[in-house]
């Protein structure tokens, strides 16, 4: 569902400047509208440094994430508090990453030709993930009904939203994210390389 800047659901026969309002927001993040749920910004360059924030998006840190595949082979997400909510793991080269949050464990692996989308396997049942990945424009979804959306912000250049639909876990989509975020940069530097 949209909302209105003023708060208010957007609905078809909305008129004047309320619709206006709805339509520009619908055409720019495209098929990846917002659906009622928690907006979080991420810095595109997160894999680049030991230690850095999830915030919401007015810019306040929700989560931490600590560590770098590069060094280590586990992430560890913390919320603001300082409680580790969620710790990401790869087991060698696998593709195959491991996510454990709330107790509960969560598995990403990409599939399809040259990683097309990813499935994950959790304990509330399996998500799978498509779109355009190296453009940061792909939506995660459970039984096809959207949980999570990821979207290219033009006006943020060096950040991406994740918009996470009521009802779902945002540190498991969060964790997500960070793994397709991972594969795609590990793709993108063998690439560089040459192999």
């Amino acid at each position: 569902m949209l909302t209105c800047t003023a708060g208010t659901p957007w609905t078809p026969w909305m008129s004047g400047p309320s619709r206006a309002v709805a339509a520009a927001l619908t055409a720019r993040l495209g098929r990846y509208a917002r659906i009622m749920g928690k907006s979080y910004l991420m810095s595109r360059r997160w894999a680049l440094t030991d230690r850095f924030a999830i915030t919401d998006e007015n810019g306040t840190p929700q989560f931490e994430v600590q560590g770098r595949f590069a060094l280590s082979k586990q992430l560890s997400v913390r919320d603001s508090a300082g409680a580790e909510v969620a710790v990401i793991s790869r087991r060698g080269l696998s593709p195959r990453f491991e996510i454990l949050a709330g107790g509960q464990l969560a598995t990403v692996r990409p599939r399809g030709f040259l990683g097309q989308r990813f499935e994950i396997d959790s304990a509330a049942g399996p998500l799978e993930a498509r779109g355009n990945f190296s453009g940061r424009q792909y939506s995660v979804t459970r039984g096809g009904v959207q949980a999570a959306a990821v979207t290219q912000l033009r006006a943020l250049r060096e950040r991406f939203a994740i918009e996470i639909t009521d009802g779902e876990d945002p540190v498991l989509m969060l964790a997500v994210v960070l793994v397709i975020e991972t594969i795609r940069d590990d793709r993108r530097r063998r690439a560089a390389a040459g192999g």
